[in-house]
């Protein structure tokens, strides 16, 4: 079952994408016009009210520094790999999809079938939310309530119509640090499996975050269980049968992202966002 934590992350990582679409266009990372609708209560209310959305924003340097930059830059950087792996890909699934709207957003995913999977708490949520704001999903789109700890991937996405034939993007965002090292093993070679073409992109927590002294409160907190080494990512996933071709933390977003903007944004150092290739040479 779904815990209270695990759908309070999932609507808080929808807030902070919310609170970006009230930054000046110039400056703005991605446009999500769905963000703040698919709140309600005082998330809603925070976002929408400029005071009060300053106070909460200024809350959050204070509370978690850089959470904000980390989270809305990530958003970006899934983005921009999602839109480079549409040409080759005929089937997407988002895993721990959570308040995730590329599905509604993004031009390229309405042509194609897309699996949302979460938990089912999170994932009634979800749709409820989707439901109130338009109407009904598109049809495109299919919700696989599932816990990923309980259930192989490989199986729950056969059983909703995944074709493990043809080439596939898998977007994994703030999700794999939850579960443990078997599922997310499991996961990585679900997707090392698929045909040449196939994307993998994914968030995860560097590995010493998970033993660092300064982050022992927050890791307890947050029941992160797995991490991955930056510096051997690539050959950690080569055995997986994946080839690296991005890795990017708070240097590459400021330079991708940030710059260009003029924008000064601090982000968070302990989480990463790295896409992979199936059947491919790296880049």
């Amino acid at each position: 079952m779904a815990t209270r934590r695990t759908q309070n992350t999932a609507f808080g990582a929808g807030t902070m994408k919310a609170i970006e679409q009230h930054v000046d266009p110039d400056q703005r990372l991605f446009d999500d016009p769905l963000a703040g609708r698919l709140l309600t209560g005082p998330p809603a209310v925070l976002v929408r009210v400029a005071p009060l959305r300053k106070l909460l924003v200024a809350a959050m340097g204070r509370i978690a520094p850089g959470l904000v930059g980390g989270m809305v830059c990530r958003t970006r950087a899934v983005d921009d790999a999602t839109a480079e792996a549409l040409p080759g890909v005929r089937q997407v699934v988002i895993i721990g999809a959570g308040l995730d709207t590329r599905p509604y957003r993004l031009a390229g995913l309405d042509g194609l079938p897309v699996w949302e999977l979460d938990l089912p708490e999170v994932q009634a949520a979800k749709r409820a939310a989707i439901g109130r704001v338009l109407g009904a999903p598109p049809a495109n789109v299919r919700y696989v309530p599932v816990d990923l700890e309980t259930r192989p991937l490989p199986t729950v996405l056969a059983e909703a119509g995944f074709d493990a034939t043809v080439p596939a993007l898998l977007i994994w965002e703030g999700v794999c640090m939850y579960l443990r090292r078997s599922a997310v093993d499991e996961a990585l070679a679900f997707a090392g499996s698929l045909p040449g073409g196939s994307r993998l992109v994914f968030t995860y927590l560097p590995e010493w975050v998970l033993t660092s002294p300064k982050y022992a409160s927050l890791v307890r907190r947050m029941h992160w269980k797995t991490g991955f080494p930056p510096d051997s990512l690539a050959a950690v996933l080569s055995g997986y049968g994946l080839s690296l071709l991005d890795d990017a933390g708070p240097a590459e977003y400021e330079q991708r992202y940030l710059a260009p903007r003029h924008r000064t944004l601090p982000v968070f150092e302990i989480e990463r966002c790295a896409v992979a290739a199936a059947g491919d040479r790296p880049l």
